[in-house]
């Protein structure tokens, strides 16, 4: 006879003292504390989108330096990049090359 499928699961029998994860119908275990946050303490979230907009502010405004230049700096190199792939592709691109003798 073979094992029925509720055998070959992980769910704890009868007598056991740690029962299935969120079951509360087993005994009571000793030891076990719980704690819980007041409802006060809980309300962060209406304070920290009021204040966001000057000390969000401040503290982006230190950092501007830091990732504007190199923003700057990789936009300008794509750019120029862009614009000589599409020039050097284009008909008068092709023209200058042959004048300077770069086309083969």
């Amino acid at each position: 006879m073979r094992p029925t499928i509720a055998r070959h699961s992980d769910m704890p029998g009868p007598k056991v003292y740690n029962l299935w994860w969120g079951d509360k119908t087993g005994i009571r275990q000793r030891g076990v504390i719980t704690y819980t946050i007041s409802p006060y303490q809980t309300k962060i979230a209406p304070h920290m989108f009021r204040n966001y907009l000057m000390n969000g502010y401040r503290r982006l405004s230190g950092e501007f330096v830091y990732f504007a230049i190199p923003f700057a700096l990789g936009y300008a190199v794509y750019t120029w990049g862009s614009n000589t792939y599409a020039h050097n592709n284009s008909k008068a691109g092709h023209i200058e090359a042959i004048a300077r003798g770069e086309h083969h």
